[in-house]
């Protein structure tokens, strides 16, 4: 980051110091080019690994946005390119990286190096519709989406990724008919599902930025957080058992930012941060004496090693740790262990199952419930997926005898 930065910060120098194109060096359109390739790598670096950034960002890229000379002032191709540069940065923010995993990051960067020149910029002055995105230099801050508030009288830049989430669902659709992803300009991985995933959920965004649901609450408590599902649902599983010793879980201490009725923003204090992904499921308890609840990882930040944050959907207040057993192609029974999430008639979900990401499929299944010294066993029918991230799936089911 510090490296890409630098050398952005040297082309912006050059730029202005020399701002007129002469025949014994690169020309000012090749220079922003090359600044904003460097702008755009630190950015990238940033969200994969979790960090806010840099506020100079921001600020250099409408710099460098302001000395590209305009088309017929320079080579068509090295606007482009500088153009692309900058796209890719700012639909890349419009898409929420850091709810992403690193490997979906990674991905959708690699689709934005091709296909971000589909980002409309618009006049700064142009009425802002529900898809508009604007930034205003003065803060430092990422661009903001119209929807959630309207521009102010700042406004440095104001883009749109509307026709750029088309492109991307028509590349959706191609690839769903079957099509080589090479045929529609795309690399190899646009065949894997994490690929797909990411840029299903990044036209979502760019299209209409989902708007926050409920309202958060400041808060100061702590409480304890387990990064770790497999002690996790050892220990739901054995308790209530008295034959059985209890399992130690590697949980970390955290304090509770704010919170709503939907999940929770954390920031933690001590203990092991090891296995935290956007997309990953936690375990949160408010006491020792509280249940679990579960929760799934919305978004990390990370300013260093030492202080990260955390953004938390809460899937259920409480849960249980069960088996579910399914028939292989060779007749045997595969059994893999899940969490087993109550109703929640609020939410319109009935029974659900989380298990890591992969393994729900349509069809009869059997549960089995091993707490409490006691087992259940019970056919269901699973249903739909209500929630998949790079990670886990939740799925809803029903019983269909006991």
């Amino acid at each position: 980051m510090d490296v890409h930065g630098a050398l952005a910060s040297g082309y912006l120098k050059v730029l202005r110091r020399a701002p007129l194109a002469s025949d014994s060096g690169p020309g000012p359109a090749r220079l922003c080019a090359w600044g904003l390739a460097n702008l755009a790598q630190k950015l990238e670096v940033a969200q994969l690994v979790s960090s806010p950034g840099s506020p100079d960002v921001w600020k250099q890229l409408v710099a460098f946005q302001r000395l590209l000379p305009r088309a017929g002032e320079a080579p068509a191709q090295e606007i482009a390119e500088a153009e692309l540069h900058m796209k890719a940065m700012l639909a890349l923010c419009a898409a929420q990286p850091e709810s992403l995993s690193p490997r979906e990051t990674a991905f959708l960067a690699e689709y934005l190096r091709g296909c971000a020149a589909a980002v409309e910029i618009r006049p700064t002055n142009a009425p802002a519709t529900p898809d508009a995105y604007w930034l205003d230099e003065t803060q430092g801050l990422p661009p903001t989406a119209a929807l959630r508030r309207q521009p102010g009288q700042q406004v440095s830049l104001q883009f749109s990724c509307l026709a750029l989430s088309r492109l991307a669902a028509g590349h959706l659709e191609r690839l769903a008919r079957g099509e080589r992803p090479e045929a529609a300009g795309l690399p190899g991985q646009a065949l894997l599902s994490d690929y797909r995933n990411v840029l299903t959920r990044s036209i979502e965004r760019w299209q209409s930025p989902p708007k926050r649901q409920s309202n958060r609450r400041r808060n100061g408590h702590r409480v304890q957080v387990c990064t770790h599902l497999g002690p996790l649902w050892q220990q739901l599983r054995d308790q209530g058992d008295a034959t059985q010793a209890e399992v130690e879980l590697p949980a970390s201490d955290w304090m509770v930012l704010n919170e709503s009725a939907s999940g929770y923003a954390v920031m933690h204090v001590s203990g092991e941060l090891a296995g935290i992904v956007a997309g990953s499921a936690i375990g949160l308890r408010t006491a020792a004496d509280k249940p679990w609840n579960i929760c799934v990882v919305r978004w990390a930040r990370s300013e260093n090693p030492e202080h990260i944050e955390l953004g938390l959907e809460l899937l259920s207040p409480q849960a249980e740790a069960v088996r579910i057993l399914r028939r292989g192609a060779d007749g045997e029974q595969l059994p893999v262990p899940a969490f087993l999430l109550p109703p929640m008639p609020a939410l319109g979900r009935v029974e659900a199952l989380l298990t890591a990401r992969g393994y729900f499929e349509p069809g009869e299944f059997t549960l089995m419930n091993e707490s409490g010294g006691r087992l259940q066993i019970a056919e269901c029918l699973a249903h739909q997926v209500a929630m998949h991230t790079a990670c886990v799936e939740v799925f809803e089911f029903e019983r269909s005898r006991g």
